[in-house]
């Protein structure tokens, strides 16, 4: 009937724009796998930088057209939330720019991000500025826009990672001095950490 409320639409949401980085970063992560098989193999592999590329652009064109899709609410939205997804866009951009280093800085013809290949001192050095500098900017963005509820899962996933990495950590030193264990892969307890708050995180956010 005429005077029937008409279904509401549903606005922008937090959960496609975090699909969509993790559908560019899983792109990423095929390219470099590809890369890898390939300089295993003996066979020709893509420039490093193609993958990144690829991610960015999906990543970046994906997320535009759902901005465009909802650009009367992100008008209508309050400075504050506006800063938060500022926040995530730097976030995700300064990703990619680091992954497309750390490939194309990489000697010896490593194509794995994660590797513990020998860069060259220039690549090094501007890695740790980037993710000093950049990931000091977007604290500072997302400190300043989230609300209490956030706060509250932001810090029980920092308290997980944490606890996901000083648990582990002294258990693998010591069983290496034993000689049980392989030597300590930083890079691992770090992405062991990052997955564990990640997790925490967004069970209590959208729980």
């Amino acid at each position: 009937m005429a005077n029937e409320p008409q279904p509401r639409r549903r606005g922008p949401g937090v959960l496609a724009p975090i699909a969509i980085l993790f559908a560019a970063a899983m792109l990423a992560g095929g390219f470099a796998g590809y890369n890898q098989a390939a300089v295993e193999a003996g066979n020709a592999a893509l420039a490093p930088w193609v993958g990144p590329l690829v991610a960015f652009l999906f990543g970046a064109g994906a997320l535009t057209l759902y901005f465009r899709r909802h650009v009367d609410t992100w008008r209508s939205w309050s400075p504050r939330k506006r800063l938060y997804w500022v926040s995530l866009a730097f976030s995700f951009a300064l990703g990619i720019v680091i992954a497309v280093l750390m490939q194309a800085g990489q000697m010896n013809g490593a194509a794995e991000i994660f590797s513990n290949a020998a860069l060259s001192p220039t690549t090094g050095l501007l890695l740790a500025a980037l993710w000093v500098g950049g990931l000091g900017i977007a604290m500072v963005f997302y400190h300043r826009s989230i609300d209490d509820h956030e706060r509250y899962a932001y810090q029980l996933g920092a308290v997980a990672g944490f606890y996901a990495f000083v648990i582990p950590c002294p258990v693998w030193w010591v069983l290496w001095r034993a000689d049980i264990a392989p030597p300590i892969d930083a890079m691992a307890l770090f992405v062991l950490a990052l997955t564990v708050n990640l997790a925490v995180y967004l069970w209590f956010k959208f729980r």
